[in-house]
């Protein structure tokens, strides 16, 4: 530090390095010594001067890391910004047509909406008085849209990037060289490409609208989709054609809409006209000397700027800062309400729990602060700086919303464990709270505090711009096509892929109807074994399953499993040996050890169908099968079967085995489809359909579950293959194996 440990005249010093125009022995400007930690403040008579000479200081020190002000953005035709503003605040581009993209970034709140996580389809209102009659918000809290011109990483996680002149994305190679040609600004220009992909966010839950039904993965499908509707209103039509002239609307995609999005929002949200800016250009009056000595310490002791830096005072990097996790999360951990931050875009252990460092600018407009929104006050989260692990371990949930409060996650050991190093340097002190909100306020721009003006009156698709009444869709219904096929394993255990299987399989359509009532699956699957005879190579059975040896004269089941490994069970674990007690369903709650304690762990629930065999000649199965949409039963009555990969022993906890609860789950236990639905609009994972063979009759211990024996199977939405755990078959297809080890043999994922 220029200071640090020493006594510094600081008129002097100033005469010396910038031969400051008056400053002579008979200037009234006493010789103040500067210790570390302690800033006298100036005598009236020459707060002017003082005021100067730290202005110079603080501008060459930011100059030296540097700063400079915030670049102008760039000019952009009129008729882009106007197709993009209209994009941008009209509900056309909603599954349900019920939320836009301002619905969640409101111009006259700070261009975010002031909730502590978002709420998108299904809610009603706007602003910090929106609500969803379910309660379903969003995994993270929306970031402001100031400046994006400056910015080359969008999101929390970072997941929309560029990276010189290679975009990083989720829809990978849907996103062509063509549309990437279509960009004029950069990462920003690809940000609206994603929202309206997102169920929970824009899109909706499946079967409520047409693009609800469209795979996951499919991205250009789903921009597809929506490109048809704005082609089906003639205003659109022309503005397209008039904000790119010589090309017509039928030979432009998606990323022309979301290219002018950001052309609106690049022109509409510009922010550079702040006193910090104009300290930078020289002004040493700009900011107050409070503010000043709180920009001092923010690049100094403080090591704010570390991260802080640029125009935009970010780095666009990701940090841990010692937050609390809450909301619905990212599918991750024992929960599966966890949110691993950057971790889920690179799977690197070392990415837990790191979020892009938030940009500063206007950031007194921006509360809740955090990526999910975990502050309601700025000087609360500056203060968190202080002490980031006492913080953590103290932090107030009643400072969100009521909603979120009851999903707040004991995480803070996990988190302290990744704290970013940079606290270890960090001497923020109590006493400079005040002198560093003022350095933030001096970060706003007077122009940003009211945006209302940059609404239209109307969009052209004629729906209402500012109101949310809210939208209840009429039904949940549609088809689901599941292809089965012999892809690999997911569960390493018996393996059946005999020759004529190679070539076989087939699609199973899954019909379901909310207002009827009805899950409906119905196909043929060819390639399918009559009657086979299969013998376990080993017996894979274990304390808490049994397995036949062999199976002959059988027949196959189908499997539903409405939410893979998101599903949350209760298991019980003696503390004293570690061993597992059983499934809370397999236990007498009332009769436990008194050692005996609760633990949570993600898993499935799987119900079987009815038996059903192909016919001897074709080898061919007609399937037929019925269920209740509200309450999925399996073909005993029951609500399935508990399965889970966990630790026998918790003092062994990467040694993992297969449990499956014995007999079938209460009938109160029973899926709706709704659940499937809602958990797939929250990006948790998808429904799968899995072949077993089974002894007819069944023994006892297997009436609720499946044998392992392993056929045919099939995922909705079908995930990438980047981003499935798939275990590649160590037998060519023709051979039938077994994995050769007892349990599942995963590895596991790190602990965070």
């Amino acid at each position: 530090m220029l200071f640090a440990g020493s006594k510094f005249n600081f008129a002097l010093a100033f005469c010396s390095l910038f031969a400051v125009v008056g400053c002579t022995e008979a200037d009234p400007v006493e010789e103040w010594d500067l210790i570390e930690g302690e800033d006298p403040m100036p005598t009236s008579r020459s707060y002017n001067v003082y005021q100067k000479l730290l202005a110079k200081f603080v501008r060459f020190r930011a100059e030296l890391q540097g700063f400079e002000p915030m670049p102008d953005a760039p000019e952009i035709r009129e008729e882009l910004v106007e197709l993009g503003r209209a994009l941008a605040f009209d509900k056309e581009l909603s599954g349900n047509r019920d939320m836009s993209c301002m619905t969640c970034h409101p111009a006259a709140v700070g261009t975010d909406d002031d909730l502590t996580l978002s709420i998108g389809v299904g809610g009603m209102g706007d602003g910090a008085s929106r609500s969803h009659p379910d309660s379903i918000f969003i995994p993270r809290n929306a970031p402001p849209l100031f400046n994006l011109h400056n910015l080359d990483t969008m999101f929390w996680d970072g997941r929309v990037n560029l990276h010189g002149e290679v975009f990083d994305t989720p829809a990978r190679e849907h996103l062509t060289q063509e549309m990437i040609n279509t960009f004029e600004f950069g990462a920003p220009a690809a940000l609206a490409m994603f929202p309206v992909t997102s169920r929970a966010e824009m899109r909706g839950f499946i079967g409520e609208n047409e693009l609800s039904l469209i795979q996951d993965s499919d991205f250009t499908a789903i921009w597809e989709a929506l490109m048809s509707r704005l082609g089906q209103i003639p205003e659109y039509v022309e503005m397209f054609e008039a904000a790119y002239p010589g090309t017509a609307f039928e030979d432009m995609t998606f990323a022309h809409a979301a290219n002018a999005i950001a052309g609106f929002e690049i022109s509409s949200f510009e922010a550079n006209d702040t006193p910090w800016d104009e300290l930078l250009r020289g002004d040493d009056t700009a900011m107050s000397v409070s503010a000043l000595l709180g920009a001092n310490h923010f690049l100094g002791e403080g090591e704010c700027s570390s991260c802080h830096s640029g125009s935009s005072l970010t780095d666009e990097q990701f940090h841990v800062i010692g937050l609390p996790q809450l909301g619905p999360g990212k599918n991750n951990g024992a929960t599966v309400t966890d949110d691993w931050g950057r971790y889920n875009e690179t799977d690197d252990p070392s990415d837990f729990y790191r979020f892009r460092t938030a940009p500063l600018r206007n950031v007194e407009l921006t509360g809740p602060y955090g990526h999910a929104g975990q502050f309601a006050e700025l000087e609360d989260i500056v203060r968190h700086y202080l002490d980031p692990a006492t913080s953590l371990n103290s932090w107030d949930p009643t400072q969100i919303h009521p909603e979120l409060q009851p999903t707040v996650l004991p995480t803070q050991d996990a988190v302290l464990r990744h704290l970013s190093p940079i606290f270890d340097e960090i001497t923020f002190k109590e006493h400079r709270v005040d002198e560093m909100m003022d350095f933030l306020a001096a970060l706003t721009d007077p122009s940003s505090q009211d945006l209302s003006h940059v609404a239209p009156s109307s969009v052209p698709s004629g729906l209402p711009v500012l109101e949310n009444p809210g939208v209840v869709p009429e039904n949940r219904a549609g088809t689901l096509p599941l292809v089965l096929g012999l892809p690999g394993s997911v569960f390493r255990e018996y393996q059946v892929q005999t020759p004529e299987m190679c070539d076989g399989g087939g699609t199973l359509n899954l019909h379901f109807d909310r207002n009827a009532n009805t899950v409906v699956i119905e196909g043929s699957i060819e390639g399918l074994p009559y009657r086979p005879t299969y013998c376990y190579e080993y017996d894979p059975s274990t304390p808490y399953n049994s397995f036949p040896e062999c199976v002959s004269d059988g027949k196959w089941q189908l499997w539903l499993v409405p939410r893979v490994f998101n599903k949350v069970w209760t298991y019980y674990y003696d503390g004293v040996t570690g061993e597992l007690i059983g499934h809370a369903n397999d236990v007498d709650i009332n009769n436990l050890p008194p050692t005996a304690f609760p633990v949570d762990l993600p898993g499935v629930q799987q119900i079987g169908s009815p038996y059903f065999e192909s016919d001897p000649e074709t080898l061919t199965a007609d399937i037929y099968f019925e269920f209740d949409y509200d309450a999925i039963l399996d073909r005993i009555g029951s609500a399935g079967a508990a399965f889970a990969v966990l630790p026998f022993n918790l003092f062994e906890p990467d040694v993992l085995s297969t449990y499956y609860s014995e007999g079938g789950l209460p009938v109160e236990e029973a899926v709706s489809f709704d659940d499937f639905i809602l958990q797939n609009g929250e990006e948790r994972g998808p429904f799968a359909l899995a072949m077993s063979y089974e002894p007819v009759p069944k023994p006892e211990y297997l009436a609720g579950r499946d044998n392992t024996m392993l056929a045919f199977s099939s995922f909705w939405p079908v995930p990438h293959p980047e981003d499935t755990i798939l275990f590649e078959p160590p037998e060519e297809c023709g051979t039938n194996f077994q994995w050769p080890f007892p349990g599942v043999g995963l590895d596991p994922t790190p602990v965070p």
